[in-house]
């Protein structure tokens, strides 16, 4: 039987999530910088949060890792720092690595893009309550 290495990252940080119904506000204000870590070709075929700055999960990890080395990562910044993708779950890893080594005012995109996309939509055909 072939052996399976599996690689396993428990955290007690907590991100604090920013739901899809307060994105419009966010943008408006300017409130965050806003990083998409999808690849280039998942913001090509789902489209994109306007104003989002993506760095794809890979290069967020290694800008956060070598931020103090180097001035120019946009994540040296104050924050706050607005991840998002498309369901939340990989922007959810990079926001705890974030918090975990110490970049500040770290948020989540509660369930990502795609619910945006589809809270936007309902928005328009008028279904929100």
């Amino acid at each position: 039987m072939e052996k399976v290495n599996l690689k396993f990252h428990a955290s007690k940080e907590v991100v604090e999530q920013v739901t899809t119904d307060k994105l419009d506000e966010i943008l408006a204000k300017g409130l965050f910088t806003i990083i998409d870590v999808r690849s280039p070709q998942g913001i090509l075929s789902q489209g994109s949060i306007p104003g989002a700055i993506n760095i794809p999960l890979e290069e967020v990890k290694k800008q956060i890792d070598e931020r103090n080395a180097t001035s120019e990562s946009l994540l040296n910044g104050s924050g706050p720092f607005l991840f998002c993708c498309t369901g939340g779950v990989m922007s959810y890893m990079a926001a705890i690595h974030a918090q975990e080594n110490g970049l500040p005012g770290v948020h989540n995109l509660e369930s990502g893009h795609s619910a945006w996309i589809k809270w936007k939509k309902a928005q328009k055909e008028g279904q929100l309550i």
